[in-house]
Order: C-alpha cells, then structure tokens, then sequence
C-alpha cells in the first residue's frame, strides 16, 4: 500500500530557469513523510515526532513547473530495529509521469538520553502495511 500526499507547486519554489528549485523537492518529501506518519496514525500529532533524518536522497527525472499538482508516493522499503526507510515517488497528478523520486532513512530517537531507540511495536505493525 502507498500513501499519498498532494503538492501544489508555488511561484515562490520557482527558480530563474523558470522550473521548481531542486532544494523545494526535500520539502515535499518532508511533507510527505509527515503527512505519511499522521494520517496512518504512526503518530497521533506532530508533537509526537521521535525520528532523526539519517540519511536523504533525491533522484531528479523531469522539471515540475510553478502551479503543478504534484503526488508523492510514499512506501517502506526496509523496517530495521530503531530505524525506517522510506521511498517516494513525486508524479504529476494527472498525467502519472515521473517528476522525482527519493529516498530516506528516519531512525527513532530520545531526544532526551540524544540517543537513537527501538521502534515499538504498534509502530512496526502500522509500518508493515505499507512495505513495498
């Protein structure tokens, strides 16, 4: 199963070439992953967030232009102890072309002990339901 997120570009993301900046594609991953996180109630709020970015990548495959409705597919790709890896793909919402697609590693953290812990188990389980 993915989970979608709905992006709608701005004039403000845009670039002097006229295409959305490479920099605004980590903001839609970000949201994505937060919204991935909430909606499949992963995570009951925001407040609760306990995940550090350990690792991001972001492969660029067309231009996304300024008032473009974008998708971005999130799946798990890999539930490890304390950490999860998530992939996205970015497509234009109506014609399903490929924008962008990425990858991120969120390992969960103590922000108290700034130590990383275990996944719980209701987390794994909800997690499951969207392994790729």
């Amino acid at each position: 199963m993915e989970h979608h997120s709905f992006i709608r570009t701005r004039f403000c993301e845009s670039d002097a070439f006229g295409h959305i900046n490479n920099v605004s594609f980590f903001i839609y991953l970000e949201q994505a992953r937060v919204d991935f996180f909430v909606d499949s109630h992963i995570l009951d709020a925001t407040k609760d967030w306990s995940f550090v970015v350990a690792s991001q990548r972001c492969d660029y495959i067309k231009q996304a232009y300024i008032t473009q409705n974008l998708v971005v597919k999130t799946g798990v790709s890999n539930i490890g102890n304390t950490s999860v890896s998530l992939k996205h793909k970015i497509v234009d919402q109506s014609s399903e072309e490929l924008i962008a697609k990425g990858e991120v590693v969120l390992v969960a953290f103590d922000f108290t002990r700034q130590q990383s812990q275990p996944l719980n188990e209701r987390m794994i389980e909800k997690l499951k339901q969207y392994t790729l």
